[in-house]
């Protein structure tokens, strides 16, 4: 048994990476710190504490966005419920309609499609 959480890092893959701080600054109030290195941009979202798992929009040749693999569930927000309606009063497709894990006592969850193409899911303490 790990005594530490395993997860680090996480990435999402954008092909417009203009367009996708954008729809992450329009529905979620995310900022970024923009970074080149080598042949990769990415956009790394700003936090207050530095040292927390973190998680950067990420535009390179090896990286292609896909409704297909893993599913990254990001905390975004208090009400579950209110950001799928606002995601949707959008347009935005909700690929998983907010709904709760084990009658809610963990959490509840949401998966919609980024404007990349990537599906992302959402979690949440309270519907």
């Amino acid at each position: 048994m790990l005594d530490h959480t395993p997860l680090v890092w996480a990435e999402i893959s954008v092909n417009d990476m203009s367009r996708a701080q954008a729809f992450y600054k329009e529905h979620f109030g995310l900022t970024f710190k923009y970074e080149e290195m080598n042949d990769m941009e990415m956009a790394i979202v700003e936090t207050k504490d530095e040292s927390v798992t973190n998680l950067a929009l990420v535009k390179h040749d090896m990286m292609k966005p896909s409704l297909e693999g893993s599913t990254i569930y990001l905390h975004l927000g208090d009400s579950l419920q209110a950001q799928v309606n606002a995601l949707k009063e959008a347009g935005v497709e909700i690929l998983l309609p907010a709904m709760p894990i084990k009658d809610g006592s963990c959490g509840s969850i949401a998966i919609f499609v980024d404007c990349e193409g990537n599906k992302i899911g959402l979690w949440s303490q309270n519907m």
